[in-house]
């Protein structure tokens, strides 16, 4: 049964340190068997099996892309053959008001840029940023992670979260250390 736990009494973060891939790939291979979906890691290089663990669900921002890309494209044609074609047609050379050869420039321009500018602000949305602190932070000895530590995030969000229950999971998965960073911690910020 979960411990009934205020907001404010509710971690930010609980964060288990492990001196080990395989100890850390275990750990969140037993946290997601239980659950628990709202799993980070902080590593000090990247690994894959950790990865398919933590992020299963695959983004949906190439579709954005894509869709913002089609409307961008859309809407430089639509503006270049409102200008040309409805609003002020000039016949210039004997070509027809709309010459489609001639927009294709700045129509693949509107197009990428349109795109550039929902790939860039749909990894700042995807990645939560800007961001100028995080609880994680506050963790002691949290900076091993670029070293030699392996460090694994539940997020005090996880409707699954029982705090006495993930610690002991945590801790014979073969945690050093489990350590519980509180939504009011200094410098927690967004």
């Amino acid at each position: 049964m979960p411990e009934a736990l205020s907001d404010s009494a509710r971690p930010k973060v609980l964060l288990a340190e492990f001196a080990s891939e395989s100890a850390i790939i275990d750990a969140a291979r037993a946290l997601r068997e239980r659950g628990y979906r709202a799993l980070d890691a902080i590593t000090p290089r990247p690994i894959d099996a950790l990865q398919d663990l933590l992020a299963p669900a695959r983004s949906s921002l190439p579709r954005t892309v894509w869709i913002s890309g089609c409307a961008g494209a859309v809407t430089g044609l639509g503006v270049q053959w409102f200008c040309n074609a409805w609003d002020y047609p000039i016949n210039v050379g004997g070509r027809p008001p709309f010459s489609a050869p001639a927009f294709i420039p700045i129509t693949f321009e509107v197009a990428v840029l349109f795109a550039a500018l929902a790939a860039f602000f749909g990894v700042l949305h995807r990645m939560r940023l800007p961001r100028l602190a995080h609880p994680m932070f506050e963790a002691p000895d949290i900076e091993s992670a670029s070293i030699d530590r392996f460090w694994l995030l539940i997020e005090g969000d996880d409707p699954k979260l029982d705090i006495s229950e993930a610690t002991q999971l945590l801790l014979t998965q073969g945690a050093e250390q489990v350590a519980r960073v509180p939504a009011t911690s200094h410098g927690a910020g967004a």
